[in-house]
Parts: C-alpha cells; structure tokens; sequence
C-alpha cells in the first residue's frame, strides 16, 4: 500500500497522520492486510480481494456481516468490528475495497489442536453467541448450498485436460464426493429449522489471543445464519486439530464442556450435524478448485494457493469421513 493511500484513509476515518508506510501483515488466504500506524494509534486494514468484490451482492455481505460484528460486541462477546464512517464499515474508490480496524496485539494458534482451557473458552464464547438471539432479515436467512454431480465431473475433467496436481486424486475420488454431497444435502431439511446469527468461520485463524490470555474474534465475513449444532461440531473439530490431521479428544470435549457450562444444548443428532459440516469443506474444496483453473484469481500465486488447498482438503475429507462415527460417539456424550 502506497503512502498517498494511507493518508487518505487516515483522512477519510479521522484517523490523524500516517506516520510510517504501512506494513504489510502476514496470514489470510483471500485478502491482504497492512498495519497503518498514524498520530491517534494503530490499525489493521484489510484490502478486500478485487476479484471478489466482483461477486453480485458481496458488497450488501460485508456491510451485513461487520453489522453482525458490531451487535455481537454489544452483547460483551470480545469482537473486533470494522470502523465505520457516516454507519458505513465499508470504504471503496478507485483505490480499492477496505475495512479498517482498531489494532489488537496477540497471537494466532496454529491448527494443531488448542489446550484444552483456551478450547473451553471458545465453546463458552460460542454458547453465548448462540444465546445473544441476534435477528436477520429473511432474505439474509441461510440457505442450503446445492453441489451437483455434474459440476465435480466437469472441474476434474477440465483438471485433467490442463494437468493440474489434484486432478488425478479428484478424479479417483468422484464417488465419494458424490456421496458426501447426497450426505450434506439431506441433512439440510433438518439443520435448517433452528437457526441462529454467528461468526460461522471461528477457527484458530480467526482469533487472536491476547498475552492475558483473552480471545478476540476476527474476521466476521462468513457471518450469518447458521444451525447452532452445526457450527458447534464444526469449531470443536477445528480447535481440536483437525486441519493438522489428529483429533486430540481432551481438546474437542473442552469445547463442548465450555459450550454446555455456558448454557448451549446440543439439540440436532450429531450424524447429522457432522453430515451438514461436510458442506463446509465441499464448498471450500469447489472454490479452490475453481480458483486454481484461474476463477477469481488476480495473480498466478493466488492460483497457485488454491492449487494446494484442494490437496489438503481432499485430504481432510478422506480423514473426516473415516472418523465420523468416533467424533458422533464423542458428541453424543454431552446430551
């Protein structure tokens, strides 16, 4: 980010004077963040991916979900919402899209599985979410996404015409992502029934634990609608250590200890709910899938970066459903 930029996003947010040029901050697997350091403090500015903002809609989403962000942060859940200006969280020109934020110092948690006491509070953080009633609109109500047999066939044929590194492996694995997607789609009638407003992405990546030991909860933008079952399955499953590849057990009940101690109940049947779960990666694999024959990409290492993601997500697909009936027994347990 240019110099010239930066101070007119400190003028545009009365923000004071850009003292240094802004640092890039590593991390996001969409978008690119800096450290703007003006004369009243520091802030976190997310340059919103160009290719994205073309999506119909999208704008309306960010602007929903910062919304989401701020309602939660009322309720004393610890969310970091964007700055706005004018009740706008969203600012745009020729420059580009961006979300400016207050800056937090702390970490992120790798995948690995979290220690059981920083699971536990992010199962009591999600419990009151879950509890904070938030209210949509209707026509921002989730809805239930459709993968269709053809739309596999066709990504891993045009894989294979153009020998991308996953085409042989998705090719190979066309029945059972067929098979998963039946699953996903069947357990939709049934999630969707109870619903409530959420983060809907809180996994390790998108908190940043201060050195007193207190989360703050980042990037909102998948936030919305979701079954409360549903997400909780997902978060104690990332928290403890799924995307790394080993489930720890101690770290996925902590989850769903802090989620009971804080008043949640577990409500759907948890095949089900691990079944509704799977949406989550099938529609992270089909975007990354698209993103590596070139949709939606502005650069060849953006490509290239979905590229390996569906590697790994197969992966983690192939793992998920082997240990579905472990992690149902593990979730049955908290009833």
């Amino acid at each position: 980010m240019h110099s010239d930029l930066a101070q007119k996003l400190c003028n545009a947010y009365h923000l004071g004077d850009s003292l240094v040029p802004p640092r890039a901050v590593k991390g996001g697997l969409l978008h690119k963040m800096w450290q703007l350091e003006t004369t009243q403090g520091r802030y976190a500015v997310k340059q919103l991916n160009p290719a994205i903002m073309l999506k119909p809609g999208i704008e309306h989403a960010y602007r929903a979900s910062e919304r989401i962000a701020s309602e939660m942060r009322r309720r004393d859940i610890p969310a970091i919402a964007a700055l706005e200006r004018a009740g706008d969280p969203l600012y745009q020109d020729d420059d580009g899209s961006f979300l400016i934020y207050p800056w937090r110092e702390g970490r992120m948690l790798s995948t690995n599985s979290a220690e059981p006491e920083q699971a536990r509070q992010i199962g009591a953080i999600l419990a009151s979410m879950h509890a904070a009633a938030l209210r949509l609109p209707e026509d921002q109500e989730e809805e239930w996404e459709h993968f269709s047999d053809d739309t596999w066939d066709k990504l891993t044929f045009h894989a294979a015409s153009r020998d991308l590194s996953w085409a042989y492996s998705a090719r190979a694995a066309m029945p059972r992502l067929i098979a998963w997607s039946h699953l996903y789609e069947e357990a939709g009638p049934t999630l969707l029934q109870r619903q409530v407003v959420s983060h809907r992405d809180l996994d390790q990546k998108n908190v940043l634990w201060h050195v007193s030991g207190t989360p703050f909860l980042l990037d909102w933008e998948a936030a919305g609608s979701i079954n409360p079952t549903l997400e909780l399955v997902g978060v104690a499953l990332c928290w403890s250590g799924l995307v790394a590849g080993e489930v720890r057990k101690e770290s996925f009940d902590a989850v769903l200890e802090g989620y009971h101690r804080t008043g949640g109940v577990l409500h759907e049947d948890s095949e089900i709910a691990l079944h509704g779960f799977l949406g989550t990666w099938l529609g992270w694999l089909l975007f990354n899938m698209r993103r590596s024959l070139g949709e939606s990409v502005e650069s060849e290492d953006a490509r290239l970066l979905g590229e390996r993601e569906v590697g790994s997500t197969l992966k983690l697909l192939h793992a998920f459903n082997t240990q579905m009936p472990t992690w149902a027994s593990l979730i049955d347990a908290w009833r």
